[in-house]
């Protein structure tokens, strides 16, 4: 299940839920005050550091035999 961020402007806080594909477009729920939130942006995790990495060569698509 993904992980999907959002944010309270009423608390300011930022927080994560992970939930369901069907429920990607869903409203999230502050869970400090209850208000209806929106998703914000996110970018991809990777263990690589906390920079982007951009792959050097053409992506890996498998066997072609």
């Amino acid at each position: 299940m993904p992980i999907y961020e959002y944010y309270c402007a009423n608390c300011r806080k930022e927080f994560e839920v992970m939930r369901p594909f069907r429920e990607s477009d869903a409203p999230g729920k502050c869970p400090t005050c209850g208000a209806e939130v929106a998703k914000v942006p996110s970018v991809f995790a990777s263990n690589e550091g906390y920079s982007v990495k951009v792959p050097h060569g053409p992506a890996f698509r498998g066997n072609k035999s």
